[in-house]
Parts: structure tokens; C-alpha cells; sequence
């Protein structure tokens, strides 16, 4: 662990407003800079050395996070824009001490706001041919197939048990996917999100049976518009990935539709601790997770409810136009194709049969948050135009090919 300490001193001349408001900026660093922890500050009561009116004294894991900090660019612009003008004096002691055990990691984060899940790690998909769908995944998404029997198929992405569980269910035409899963960081978080649900009368429902093996701890929550939103913890890990070349790196999110749009927002944000990302005005918000995507979920206001997508992101472009020119050999349905997402930088395409289930996008370089920006950024207002989903669209009435 580092303790980083400074001792300042306001210079005579500085109005008291001034002094209050740089103080109320450095209270603001905690969330922030999310590595920061323990942090504390307050006015010098030393009655032996009145050098220095005030300190301020926080804890980070490693030098690098002290020094990710320090030479991060908001920081260095409030030192040469706010605080060099106003300080007279000031002192900076930053050394190594053994922090007490279990004090590192997520859970140490210094944070006000409350945590939500991390990451999105699978959808359940009923599909009417099995067989058939497991064919689909592997060619064209890159899926490794790992179980299969008559009743349900689980198919990863990478080291993570699993990213897709297929369900057998002969008597529907077209696939549906039925629940969705998200790990979370901690024992703690998990709670924190279950007295929220269990505060705002949301019903507590178990695991699927076998999803309760494959992890620690977790439960299930059905959202607005009856989608099953498991949550749980220690989720099972294979030690290598899939030794499979052109494969997805993981599995980011899905994309919601609703007509219950409203409600669907307070739900994952206020209930679950999602996080705005961006908002395409009266038409869509996209959500982040703590693993800072750019969005782990997307909702869509829409005259219906259905999952719409499922984003997995390819180890590059050419994985992806690899992945293309299968689609385009075997005539395989591409519903959009080369998308340059505005909102979160990622190019893509989108495949989709009916039968197999929701579009299957598969996108290079997903836009992922600093951790300072993970706990800063601001959810963009953007206006409904074709433009602020793809930046490809020559002008804004161009709907066509979504």
C-alpha cells in the first residue's frame, strides 16, 4: 500500500469563498479517482506547528495507481488551472506500509454511489432445433461447444463457464431468450442489490438449479417486462480459453427492447445500480456495468418486448470481417451490416435467424471506461438521428439497413 499526504496552506490574500471551493473539489476526488481509499481531510488543530492550515491523506494499492492519479490529465489541470494559484505552502509525503490484509481489491474502493453487477456473462435461449443452433453459434459466432444433451447446450466464449445456454423447446417456431445473466464483485454487492429489489417490492427468486452449482452465491429477479435477471457471484472459470483462433473475447451485453420503457430504466438503474452511459433522446439509454463497457445493456423503447441482440466482442476487425465473409460464403443472414457505433466506437455487423434466437453482433474495439471516467463521465443527450448510432450514415434520415 502507498500513503500519499500533502499539507497546503492557502495563500493570505485568498477570498474564503475561493478556499471553499477548492476544498469541496478535493472531497469530490474519492469517486473520481476510484483507486483512492481511506481518504480523509480536514483542518490543521496542532497547537506546536501552524505551518500548514490543512491535509489531506489517502491510501492507493501501488505506486502505479498513485502515479495513474498524479499524471492523469484532470488532475495535472487542476493543479496548473485551480490550485497552484491559490496555495502558498505546501508539503508531499507519499511512502510504502503493509496495509492490514484484505484491504486491496474491489471491495476497498473509496465509493459513494451504490455498486451494481459487473459484467454480462450469459443469455438462455429456448430454441426449437438444438442441433441446428449449436451449428450456427460455432461457425458463425466462434462459440466452443463444452456440454450437450437432449434437454440443454452450453457454448463459451472464453474462460467463463459459459456465454450462451441453449434450451431445447421443439414446440416454438422462433428462439426466445428467457433470462440473462450478470456476475457481481462481492458477497457485499450482491446484498447491497437484493435490499434494494426487496425495498422496491421486487420479488426474490432463486437460481435456475443449475446455474446455483455453477457459482457461489446469487439470485434472480424477473424485470418489468419478465425477463429473468440472474445475479451472482464467483462464477465458474475454465483455466484456458477455447484453443479456437477466430472466437469471441467475451460476451458485453444485450440490447432490450421494451414498451415499458420508463419502468425498465428505474429498474436496472435504480434497483440494479446501472449506470447511464449515453441517451439517444425519447428512443434509447445505454447502461454500463462495473466492468466499465462502454454499456453492458441497452434498452430500446419499443411497441414490443423482446431481446433484440447479443453484442460479443471479436479479438479484432479482421475477426470480425473473418467472421463476415462466412456469412456472406454460406448465405447466412446478415440483418446489418458494418455498423460504426457513434456511442461506444465499436464497427460491427449483425447476424440473424429467426430460429437461432435474438441478432448476434460481433464488434472490435468496444469502447471501455477509465476508471476515472467510470466514475465521472456524464450520459451524453443525444438527439434520434441515424448519425448518433452509426457514424457511417451520410444524413439524418438515413434509417435504412439498421
Amino acid at each position: 500500500m502507498i500513503r500519499h499526504t500533502l499539507l497546503f496552506r492557502f495563500a493570505d490574500e485568498v477570498p474564503a469563498g475561493t478556499r471553499q471551493a477548492i476544498l469541496a473539489e478535493l472531497e469530490t476526488f474519492p469517486e473520481r479517482y476510484p483507486a483512492m481509499r481511506h481518504w480523509s481531510m480536514g483542518e490543521n488543530l496542532s497547537s506546536r506547528d501552524q505551518t500548514y492550515t490543512h491535509g489531506m491523506s489517502v491510501e492507493f494499492p501501488d505506486e502505479q495507481e498513485l502515479l495513474a492519479y498524479l499524471n492523469s490529465e484532470s488532475h495535472e489541470t487542476f493543479v496548473r488551472e485551480k490550485w497552484r494559484p491559490v496555495i502558498a505552502d505546501q508539503a508531499i509525503v507519499a511512502y510504502e506500509f503493509a496495509g492490514p490484509e484484505g484491504d486491496a481489491g474491489r471491495e476497498g474502493r473509496v465509493t459513494q454511489r451504490p455498486r451494481g453487477p459487473y459484467g454480462m456473462e450469459y443469455a438462455r435461449i429456448e430454441v426449437p432445433d438444438m442441433q441446428a443452433t449449436i451449428d450456427f453459434l460455432v461457425y458463425h459466432v466462434g462459440l466452443q461447444l463444452e456440454q450437450h444433451n437432449d434437454e440443454y447446450a452450453y457454448l463459451r466464449a472464453d474462460i467463463e463457464h459459459h456465454s450462451i445456454e441453449l434450451i431445447s423447446a421443439p414446440e416454438r417456431t422462433d428462439g426466445w431468450t428467457t433470462a440473462v445473466g450478470f456476475s457481481v464483485e462481492s458477497e457485499e454487492v450482491l446484498e447491497q442489490i437484493k435490499q434494494r429489489a426487496i425495498a422496491a417490492g421486487r420479488e426474490i427468486l432463486p437460481l435456475q438449479e443449475r446455474q446455483q452449482a455453477l457459482c457461489d452465491n446469487g439470485f434472480a429477479l424477473a424485470d418489468p417486462d419478465g425477463l429473468l435477471v440472474e445475479l451472482f457471484t464467483e462464477f465458474q472459470e475454465y483455466a484456458e480459453p477455447p484453443s479456437l483462433e477466430i472466437r469471441p473475447l467475451d460476451l458485453v451485453h444485450p440490447f432490450l427492447a421494451t414498451p415499458r420503457y420508463e419502468e425498465m430504466l428505474d429498474f436496472y438503474i435504480n434497483v440494479l445500480g446501472f449506470i447511464p452511459s449515453d441517451h439517444i433522446v425519447g428512443s434509447a439509454t445505454f447502461l454500463r456495468c462495473e466492468d466499465r463497457y462502454h454499456h453492458s445493456l441497452a434498452i430500446q423503447k419499443n411497441d414490443e418486448h423482446y431481446v433484440a441482440h447479443l453484442c460479443f466482442a471479436m479479438k479484432s476487425l479482421d475477426h470480425v470481417m473473418r467472421m463476415r465473409a462466412r456469412a456472406l460464403y454460406k448465405g447466412a443472414p446478415i440483418a446489418s451490416d458494418i455498423v460504426n457505433h457513434s456511442a461506444s466506437t465499436s464497427i460491427a455487423f449483425y447476424l440473424h435467424d429467426t430460429k437461432f434466437g435474438p441478432r448476434f453482433e460481433l464488434c472490435d474495439s468496444h469502447r471501455v471506461f477509465t476508471p476515472e471516467e467510470h466514475e465521472t463521465h456524464r450520459a451524453r443527450k443525444m438527439p434520434a438521428d441515424p448519425r448518433n448510432i452509426d457514424v457511417w450514415r451520410p444524413a439524418s434520415d438515413d434509417w435504412g439497413r439498421f
